[in-house]
């Protein structure tokens, strides 16, 4: 099998491109796609990587197929660093290449979508190759380039910094008289970008860090369930094939990292083991896959025909997942006209038809929707910004920074729900336009609701909605200094002099 490790490589990537230009784009793609419209320093849910590559890819065209490419070219990179680690460890080019087919050709491997995941994966893992590298050769520079590598992840997802709480930890487990120096350097490389993005949250409402640390935890309370969900899930991202020969020779595993002083070994288990004890708290199931080519290498210590084994029933299981996918693909979309999301599929699909049959409308409305995703999906769709109207969700409220509603006063704004509007939702409405026409849409027998709002009342807006968003996502603690909040400037001037009130009277 090792002997067609590029075989098995090239069709690997062709059925992953393949499957990049057919899937239809997700919300959360689209969500991410705006990010790379607009390029900025800083985002609302999470800091500004995932929007910078996002844009670097959009300059060779707006389908989403280009943004995939990073994905694609994520797996390859990672698929060669694990062979070259696993050839430096093990000594052995054929047990190199089957390790790295295992990852190749791993279920979750085929996933081609783009999000704050693959940067984070990527960099998390070419920290952690660098510093082996770096630790290994007793060179500075390389474990200097880990630490920017630390940064470049951090600045993915927060979580990446357990990263660093792993890399610390091996220091110490495994001390020798170059540990310190290494953890400074490590540091060193991690810094300044860590600093620079503080300074740009200081300047943006504190909104990356209030969403993560403040706002989406609002509501977690200890949870059995969850952390059963979160085994459950470290089973399957790792499947039931490779744990059963990893428990058989599991003696022989923890000889190897015991031997080779193995590193990989404390940056699986160390952040995953903290992202477990959070599981308690509900924390995001998927958080831990970016950890998972760190657990592969330690692959090296099983023997080849296990390895071809577990590469077997991987490949078998994949591509029947894969043939799975591509005859939804074929299938008529409404094929799932009963389905509860049928609209939400229609509108992934043929956005760009439900745009053509309101387009009539651009001159005299501004378009919108009541929820990021829809907003970010005809976005996409159209090529033209569709705004987020009287959405309270915590997440995906980006578009806040782009859409200023005072500026608004007295426009027409036509609304696009996959809803039908609800008694007090109506009532909304009517509070916020002086005039209110709702009408239906339908699309590949897919119906959706237009509600017409002519003469669109700021200050109602402001009173009612968005000063409920101040509360909710703006409420930022007084210990925190504002050097600059779009938010306060916008809308409530009052409240900057109010926290700076509030942080003098807590000084004293």
């Amino acid at each position: 099998m090792e002997k067609h490790y590029w075989k098995i490589f090239s069709a690997v990537v062709i059925i992953k491109l393949v499957l990049a230009y057919s899937f239809p784009i997700t919300s959360d793609e689209a969500y991410y796609y705006t990010w790379g419209q607009y390029l900025d320093v800083n985002y609302y849910d999470h800091p500004p990587v995932t929007g910078w590559i996002v844009y670097l890819f959009y300059l060779f065209g707006r389908h989403i197929f280009f943004s995939r490419l990073f994905s694609s070219i994520t797996g390859i990179i990672v698929a060669i660093g694990i062979y070259l680690v696993a050839k430096e460890i093990s000594r052995d080019e054929n047990k190199a290449r089957l390790v790295s087919l295992v990852y190749l050709v791993v279920p979750w491997n085929f996933i081609v979508l783009i999000s704050s995941d693959v940067p984070l994966f990527l960099f998390v893992f070419l920290s952690g190759v660098f510093f082996y590298y770096g630790i290994n050769m007793k060179r500075s520079s390389l474990v200097l380039v880990s630490g920017i590598f630390l940064s470049l992840a951090i600045l993915s997802k927060y979580f990446a910094g357990l990263l660093l709480i792993a890399f610390c930890g091996y220091l110490i487990l495994r001390p020798n008289r170059n540990s310190i120096k290494y953890g400074l350097i490590l540091i060193l490389g991690t810094l300044p970008l860590l600093l620079l993005h503080l300074y740009w949250n200081y300047t943006d409402c504190w909104t990356t860090l209030m969403f993560n640390v403040f706002n989406r935890n609002k509501d977690h309370s200890l949870k059995v369930g969850t952390f059963l969900k979160f085994v459950l899930f470290q089973i399957i991202l790792s499947t039931p094939w490779m744990l059963y020969f990893v428990a058989r020779n599991l003696k022989f595993i923890r000889a190897g990292i015991k031997r080779d002083n193995n590193l990989f070994f404390h940056l699986f288990i160390i952040p995953v083991s903290i992202l477990g004890m959070l599981a308690f708290f509900d924390t995001s199931l998927h958080w831990t896959i970016s950890f998972y080519p760190f657990l592969f290498i330690l692959l090296v210590y099983l023997d080849s025909a296990q390895l071809a084994l577990i590469i077997k029933f991987s490949g078998i299981f994949s591509l029947m997942l894969v043939l799975i996918i591509a005859i939804i693909l074929t299938l008529p979309v409404e094929t799932f006209k009963n389905h509860r999301y049928y609209r939400d599929i229609v509108m992934g699909f043929y956005g760009n038809e439900i745009y053509e049959k309101i387009k009539k409308y651009e001159d005299q409305y501004v378009f919108g929707t009541p929820g990021y995703t829809t907003a970010a999906l005809m976005t996409y769709h159209s090529g033209k910004h569709f705004i987020v109207f009287m959405d309270d969700d915590r997440n995906g409220r980006n578009d806040d920074k782009l859409t200023d509603f005072k500026a608004l006063d007295g426009r027409n704004i036509l609304i696009l729900s996959t809803l039908k509007v609800k008694a007090k939702e109506y009532q909304d409405y009517q509070n916020y336009f002086k005039r209110l026409v709702i009408d239906t849409l339908s699309v590949r027998q897919a119906n959706y609701t237009l509600i017409f709002g002519d003469g669109f009342q700021y200050e109602k807006y402001r009173d009612t909605y968005l000063s409920k968003i101040l509360l909710d996502c703006y409420d930022i603690p007084g210990f925190l200094p504002i050097g600059d909040c779009f938010f306060f400037n916008r809308y409530f001037p009052e409240r900057n002099r109010q926290h700076s009130v509030d942080r003098h009277l807590e000084s004293e």
